[in-house]
């Protein structure tokens, strides 16, 4: 297992690039390779870039306070990693999402990974997020070629100044992703609009999307505002109650007569076998750091071909060190240096 080497990149942040040669396993991090959560869908993140900086980001992307490091997975190794999670997972895996802590887009190999992940058996659907300020008429055609089968896509608010703000950029152009939309709908890739509701702050807005998803004939996923610790917080609204928010749901179908409560028989998901857990809460452990963690005062760290998350800890690469772990929830592992 080699040191991992680090670029420097703009404006602050650097970047760290994991290929074969690494020998890191890609299972056991939140930001970064493959996730299973327990069903016949595979999260897959290959990059934590972004372009965006959302008020309401749950990661905080694009903040090189909380995140100093940005991370690239190599294709090839990638696609390894996908195959042996499938495996682990007794081969019942059928569908692929791509999503990230940022932008899904601005991986540089988003196609080739679609493709390629394509080409794996029993993989029937290959999805992805994104919030299209980096789609073209050229991207969509690519991942059409490549088989992409659904795009979700952020949108927030359909004013051109309130979604530049949403978006925390000037640069963000609600025009030009309505067209996105469009050009989705009318290729071979199904269109699914996920907005966020912050109430208090965008609930004149919610309604507009619905009434464009009606228009365009598509999905819309309104998605629950959640808050975590290092998440980047929207001061104007306050996070609700499951039940309010459904109940919310519940007001807007009526209103427009559109299906707005999705859930896994929608989009064909279904339980599935785990990967099996190689450690559990509160065992000690040696963990060999490989290279920074995403946060402040962590690090990453492999033990039994899994990746650990140290909390709290500076030490440098390449150190062993006794980690207790604290959580080991859909094989993410976070552990604290004792």
């Amino acid at each position: 297992m080699k040191l991992i080497e680090i670029e420097e990149s703009k404006p602050s942040n650097r970047l760290i690039k994991i290929d074969r040669s690494s020998n890191i396993p890609l299972i056991g991090a939140i930001h970064i390779g493959v996730i299973d959560r327990g069903s016949n869908l595979l999260q897959v993140r290959a990059s934590t870039y972004c372009n965006m900086k959302c008020t309401f980001c749950s990661t905080a992307a694009n903040s090189f306070d909380i995140h100093p490091y940005n991370y690239e997975i190599k294709l090839d190794y990638l696609v390894d990693w996908i195959k042996e999670a499938i495996k682990l997972k007794n081969n019942d895996v059928s569908q692929i999402n791509i999503d990230s802590v940022g932008e899904p887009a601005a991986y540089p190999y988003i196609a080739e990974l679609i493709k390629e992940v394509k080409k794996i058996p029993g993989i029937e659907y290959v999805t992805m997020q994104s919030n299209g300020t980096l789609l073209s008429s050229i991207k969509i055609a690519q991942l059409e070629k490549a088989g992409l089968g659904r795009i979700n896509l952020s949108i927030h608010s359909l004013d051109e100044d309130f979604s530049k703000q949403l978006f925390g950029s000037k640069f963000y152009d609600i025009e030009k992703i309505r067209a996105t939309c469009k050009m989705i709908v009318n290729s071979k890739i199904e269109l699914n609009i996920t907005p966020v509701y912050l109430p208090g702050v965008n609930d004149s807005e919610i309604p507009e999307l619905i009434n464009l998803a009606k228009e365009l004939k598509c999905k819309i996923s309104i998605q629950k505002y959640e808050l975590y610790k290092y998440s980047r917080k929207e001061k104007k609204t306050k996070m609700i109650n499951w039940f309010k928010f459904y109940k919310k749901l519940d007001e807007w179908e009526k209103e427009f007569d559109y299906k707005l409560k999705l859930g896994p028989i929608d989009f064909n998901m279904k339980k599935s076998q785990r990967i099996p857990l190689v450690m559990n809460r509160e065992d000690v452990v040696p963990v060999k750091l490989v290279m920074p963690g995403w946060m402040p005062d962590e690090m990453i760290g492999v033990y039994n071909n899994r990746l650990v998350t140290v909390v709290d800890c500076n030490k440098p690469l390449n150190s062993i060190v006794r980690v207790k772990i604290l959580e080991t929830k859909d094989s993410i592992y976070i552990g604290k240096k004792i």
